[in-house]
């Protein structure tokens, strides 16, 4: 289509109402409306300014071809009658007084297909194309700095990938192309589990640590956090080798070592000579520790206080009150049974709150033993019945009646999710009440047999309800649906995360439904194993149905004075006769000369430990005149593997230490009764539970942080409440723990670690067992470091052991003194 070089001006121009010049108006764009002569039928401000002009007016006067240079009126009229052409949408770029403009051209046709109108829009790129090449010139300065620094700096991405390496970097691990970090970086294990720049990449904060890589080089990397040029989330981290550093650092440790060990042993003599002497300052210094810990340890413990805690904890409050009120004993009886309900779950708690990383790590195993999901919920529940009460709210159970009264399973964990679960209703709940259901999941379950079955558990409030956009952050720890400053509700907001664990890890999903203002539901389905009523009875009555049999014979084989006198005493209140040794070669001796209904056996003895000699008197070669005698192991290290490591080598069981009562009488029933299910169920489902100090990897918590330096109230519950029995273990261990102390210092200065950790982890033993809880972590230290052969370590923590050891002598002869 041809047109005119000097068009005709129009006689009328685009009638437009309010609402579509206010569209035209309100685009960034620069956009036009031309009849195809070129004149401007309309126009926006954007438009005037692009063309030179002050305003629209001036503009919608004009012919578009008149305002530009020859060659773009030129290459104008061209893409204009393209477009007109065509009758299609046309877009293209120029370049205009040094300007970058993206044109758009749509024609407007009449009925008859005819175009009559062109809307053109136009958008300036100029400066965003300027800040383009600013930012290609920058990010060049920034490599070129990357490239000349003396060390290793590289990108890395949450898919583990190292999308840029410096020059240093790729000199010393080679190129990272199509690798991913752990390989590019030849990390020893070959994983980015725990690696601090993958766990920083979800924050906002620089980190710093050191790495050795497999060839033994040590690198001092930070960590930033960034994005980069498109948006994306990464870290840049650089690192510096610092491998001569820490060897001339090592070295300088080591022949520090050195020089203490000998100015300790040249010195010995002296500190001995003057121990009398320096004995009041001594004493002064401890106290003054033993009251800064007490102090840091209420600092901790009102830190971190929780509705976890706080909720079993005013459960024994309030139960012990109640009891002290009443007169009748059986209703006195039942608040005592409910404070020590309370009391045993306030140390679940604890514990699961200490260990919160190995929960979450999955390294927590679960139970299976029989019990009653009934009395699970009725326990759970009246440790808020005082709160609910006090609130006036009502605590309401609905159990359906095919879930069968014995399942099997974790009782512990399931009480401690519904615990928490019924806490959270009670305390975000000012009117109504609470109610849990417990049901089976019927027609949902296509995996259920005979065996099995799938409960589902719900526990329903009307409180205030959680907010949609909030429910997701619930179950993450230290957060609750209100996080700020003034919160009305307390807790530290763990509660929930573990419960979500621990459904996890008994393979359920922990799941919500809430309306804001209305209340809440959280509930979860878990599969159990079909238990039988009658064992659970049975294990019910195990303690007390372990009838003596007078003439049963007992080897008990033991290094520690204390621990044989406990066993003796508690064996002959049973009416068994008891043979002791001293080690493991003894207890051979004596099962090659005389018959034993039992053996128990210590698993860490002097000569030869218990361990060896099971297995020597299990091999029918041994002399052993009944080498199938029922053999339970006694241990401190009662640990995850540690069941099937006593078993591979013929143990029949284990019980605990420090020895609990109720324990101890049930696995020596179950190994004397020859039930081999018995012992097997008593020595997994109550003797097995390590302390915390043994449930890591790692050495113990040396300040023994939220405890008392002692806990006479648990060592007398562990001993039946005996007072008498509780004394005579005082006595032998203020007998026999000085010279085990001095024993362990000699084996220490003379550097015979195994010595060392096998005095300190007797010494662990007797402390626990007389409720010297800081004295039993100090000598778990010390045991720790001796297994590890770190000499200096353990020579160091031997100090604050010494020290509390003696203070552990002095409290027990002053309260012996009282008594």
């Amino acid at each position: 289509m041809a047109l005119p070089l000097r068009p005709a001006r129009p006689t009328s121009y685009v009638s437009m109402d309010e609402t579509s010049r206010a569209l035209l108006e309100s685009s960034m764009e620069s956009s036009l409306i031309i009849d195809v002569s070129g004149y401007v039928l309309a126009a926006n401000l954007m438009a005037a300014k692009l063309y030179g002009m002050e305003t629209v007016k001036e503009l919608e006067q004009a012919n578009i071809y008149d305002l530009l240079p020859r060659d773009s009126a030129d290459s104008r009229r061209e893409r204009i009658a393209e477009a007109i052409e065509s009758v299609r949408f046309l877009r293209f770029e120029e370049e205009v007084g040094g300007r970058s403009l993206v044109h758009s051209i749509v024609p407007v046709t009449n009925p008859w297909g005819e175009v009559t109108r062109l809307a053109i829009n136009t958008l300036d790129l100029t400066e965003l194309r300027r800040t383009d090449e600013d930012l290609r010139r920058e990010q060049q300065r920034q490599i070129f700095f990357m490239e000349s620094l003396p060390g290793i700096v590289y990108h890395l991405y949450p898919d583990q990938s190292i999308r840029y390496a410096n020059r240093y970097f790729r000199k010393y691990f080679g190129s990272p192309k199509g690798k991913k970090c752990a390989d590019a970086l030849n990390c020893a294990n070959n994983s980015c589990e725990g690696c601090p720049p993958m766990e920083s990449m979800g924050t906002d904060r620089t980190q710093e640590w050191d790495w050795t890589d497999a060839r033994g080089r040590t690198f001092h990397l930070q960590c930033s956090p960034m994005t980069d040029s498109s948006g994306e989330r990464m870290i840049m981290v650089l690192g510096i080798d610092i491998t001569d550093r820490k060897r001339a650092e090592d070295a300088l440790k080591i022949a520090h070592d050195r020089s203490e060990d000998k100015v300790r042993l040249r010195t010995r003599e002296l500190e001995r000579a003057n121990a009398e002497l320096t004995s009041k300052s001594t004493r002064l210094v401890a106290a003054m520790k033993k009251a800064d810990a007490a102090t840091r340890a209420k600092s901790a413990f009102l830190a971190n206080m929780s509705h976890e805690i706080r909720t079993p904890l005013n459960a024994v409050l309030g139960m012990a009150e109640l009891a002290l009120r009443v007169d009748d004993p059986t209703r006195k009886n039942e608040c005592l049974s409910r404070v020590l309900e309370a009391g045993t779950s306030l140390l679940t708690v604890i514990n699961d709150i200490l260990d919160f990383s190995k929960i979450e790590a999955r390294k927590l195993a679960l139970e299976r033993i029989d019990f009653d999901v009934r009395e699970v919920l009725r326990t759970a529940l009246d440790m808020h019945r005082l709160h609910a009460a006090d609130k006036g709210l009502v605590l309401v159970a609905e159990v359906a009646g095919e879930v069968p009264r014995a399942i099997v399973g974790d009782p512990g964990r399931l009480r401690q999710v519904l615990v928490n679960l019924v806490a959270n209703a009670v305390k975000f709940t000012e009117a109504g009440g609470v109610t849990v259901r417990i049901g089976v999941a019927q027609g949902r379950d296509p995996a259920a047999t005979e065996e099995s079955l799938t409960l589902e558990f719900a526990v329903s409030d009307t409180g205030i309800g959680i907010p949609r956009k909030k429910r997701r952050a619930i179950f993450k720890s230290f957060l609750q649906a209100d996080d700020s400053i003034t919160r009305k509700h307390g807790g530290t907001g763990l509660g929930l995360a573990i419960c979500k664990l621990l459904v996890e890890l008994m393979g359920g999903v922990l799941a919500v439904e809430s309306e804001e203002g209305r209340g809440s539901t959280f509930s979860f389905a878990v599969r159990f194993g079909v238990g039988d009523p009658e064992a659970l009875e049975a294990d019910r009555a195990e303690v007390e149905a372990a009838p003596p049999r007078p003439g049963l014979r007992v080897l008990l084989a033991d290094d520690n004075a204390l621990n044989r006198s406990l066993a003796l005493d508690l064996l002959a209140e049973k009416g068994y006769e008891a043979v002791a040794v001293e080690n493991g070669a003894q207890a051979l001796e004596a099962v090659r000369s005389q018959r034993f209904d039992l053996v128990l056996m210590d698993v860490q003895m002097p000569v030869m430990d218990g361990i060896t000699a099971t297995r020597a008197i299990r091999d029918p070669g041994s002399g052993a005149l009944d080498p199938q005698v029922p053999i339970v192991a006694l241990t401190a290290h009662a640990l995850k593997g540690d069941r099937e490591r006593f078993l591979g080598a013929g143990m029949n069981g284990y019980i605990a230490k420090p020895i609990r009562i109720d324990d101890f009488y049930a696995t020596v029933a179950a190994a004397v009764s020859s039930d081999s299910a018995a012992l097997d169920d008593s020595s997994e489902g109550k003797g097995g539970h390590a302390s915390q100090g043994d449930c890591t990897a790692g050495p113990p918590d040396r300040t023994d942080k939220g405890c008392h330096a002692f806990d006479r109230e648990t060592a007398l519950e562990m001993l039946g409440g005996n007072r008498a029995l509780l004394g005579r273990m005082d006595a032998i261990f203020l007998r026999d723990t000085p010279r085990d102390l001095e024993d362990l210092a000699e084996a220490l200065a003379s550097r015979r670690l195994d010595e060392a950790g096998r005095l300190a982890h007797s010494i662990k033993g007797s402390a626990k067992t007389v409720g010297g809880r800081r004295a039993g972590a100090l000598a778990e230290q010390v045991e720790f470091f001796c297994r590890q052969q770190d000499h200096a370590s353990a020579a160091r923590e031997y100090k604050t052991l010494e020290s509390e050891v003696r203070s552990a002598l002095e409290f027990l002869k002053r309260e012996s003194a009282l008594n």
